[in-house]
C-alpha cells in the first residue's frame, strides 16, 4: 500500500515538472512577442506624433524637470525630434500626454493619453481637433482663451498649455544642447 504512495507521489511531481517546464518555455516565448508587439504599438502613437521620424530609441532617452524625452531618428540615422512624455494636474486628476518636438523646438504633434476631466467639458481635450491646433507652437506661444479652451472649461486645456510650453522650454535649455 505504501508503495502505492509512493509511486502516485513520483507521477504526480513528474507530471508538475513537466508541466512547470512547458508553461516556462510557452512564458518565454509569448512575453517576447508581447514586448515586441507593445513597442511597435507605442512606437506608432510615437510616429503620430512626431511623424518624420521613423524609429525611437528609448535607451538614449533622456530625462529633465520631470519629462522623458526619447529621440526619434528618421531612415539616414539622423535625429529629427523627441517625444515628450508630461504629466499635468487638470481638473479632475493628472492629465498625461505625449508631444513631439522638431529640432526647431516647434510641436509636431499632441496625444492625451490618459485624463479624468469632466465628460462634455474639460475632456474635450481628448479630441483629436483640439491636440492638432498644437501643430507649429513654440515656446513663446501664449495661451489665448478663446481659442484654446471651451466655455466652461479652461483648467484642462491651460494644464495642457502649461505642460506643452514646460516640455519646449526643457527642450531649448536642457535637451537640445
Amino acid at each position: 500500500m505504501e508503495n502505492r504512495y509512493i509511486h502516485f507521489g513520483i507521477v504526480l511531481g513528474l507530471i508538475a515538472a513537466i508541466s512547470a517546464g512547458l508553461l516556462g518555455g510557452v512564458n518565454d516565448f509569448t512575453s517576447k512577442v508581447i514586448a515586441a508587439n507593445t513597442l511597435k504599438i507605442v512606437n506608432e502613437a510615437r510616429k503620430q506624433v512626431l511623424p518624420e521620424a521613423a524609429n525611437f530609441k528609448e535607451d538614449e532617452a533622456k530625462e529633465a524637470e520631470g519629462i522623458q524625452y526619447i529621440p526619434g531618428f528618421n531612415e539616414a540615422g539622423e535625429v529629427v525630434g523627441y517625444v515628450a512624455s508630461v504629466a499635468e494636474p487638470g481638473y479632475g486628476g493628472d492629465i498625461n500626454f505625449v508631444v513631439g518636438i522638431n529640432n526647431d523646438a516647434k510641436v509636431t504633434g499632441l496625444n492625451v493619453v490618459t485624463s479624468s476631466e469632466t465628460p462634455g467639458l474639460g475632456a474635450k481635450i481628448n479630441e483629436k481637433e483640439w491636440q492638432d491646433h498644437w501643430i507649429g507652437k513654440d515656446a513663446t506661444y501664449e495661451f489665448n482663451k478663446s481659442t484654446d479652451a471651451f466655455a466652461g472649461a479652461t483648467i484642462s486645456p491651460k494644464a495642457v498649455y502649461t505642460g506643452v510650453i514646460k516640455a519646449l522650454n526643457t527642450y531649448q535649455n536642457e535637451v537640445s544642447k
